[in-house]
């Protein structure tokens, strides 16, 4: 990565924060000061990567992206869900990340949040890693072949991608 900058997102149950803490110190270890690091405020994983960033004090290069969810359903109480999506768009399109980490141990390709993230990195060509569980070096990397292929079209045109992916082919 030319320019170090990797979006950590996950499950909201994460029970492993020290796979997240260890991920992120093989990353400062290899870019050093310049490594940029961008979270959601979700409890889970991204409250890990959120320690972490504190614990070393990395100030403006860590990408904080909260939703106010009791604002959100008070002001849009038919479609408050959409802020979740609305967000993993921002902070994908806003930050521009050259990596995507993943940490989630029943990951579901069809539905979730962070299956919405991991799609939308894989889709505008951020390399996406599937970390499952404990162990980092468990881990996986992610295609458009990893989901479902109407799922893959609907968040493809919500993205403005034009036309889909050529290279898709059911699993």
């Amino acid at each position: 990565m030319s320019d170090p900058r990797v979006l950590v997102c996950g499950s909201r149950r994460w029970p492993w924060p020290a796979t997240v803490h260890a991920v992120l110190n093989r990353l400062a270890t290899r870019y050093g000061e310049h490594l940029v690091v961008i979270e959601g405020a979700a409890s889970g994983a991204d409250r890990a990567a959120h320690q972490w960033c504190l614990d070393r004090s990395l100030g403006a290069r860590h990408r904080c992206h909260p939703v106010d969810w009791d604002a959100i359903r008070r002001s849009r109480p038919d479609d408050w869900r959409r802020a979740g999506p609305e967000r993993n768009t921002r902070m994908l399109l806003g930050e521009r990340p050259q990596l995507i980490v993943a940490f989630h141990n029943a990951f579901d390709p069809a539905r979730g949040g962070t299956s919405d993230m991991c799609l939308k990195g894989v889709l505008c060509a951020v390399p996406v890693w599937l970390v499952p569980g404990a162990d980092l070096r468990a881990g996986r990397w992610l295609s458009a072949k990893t989901f479902p292929r109407g799922r893959v079209g609907r968040v493809d045109r919500e993205l403005g991608n034009g036309p889909p992916l050529s290279d898709y082919s059911p699993q």
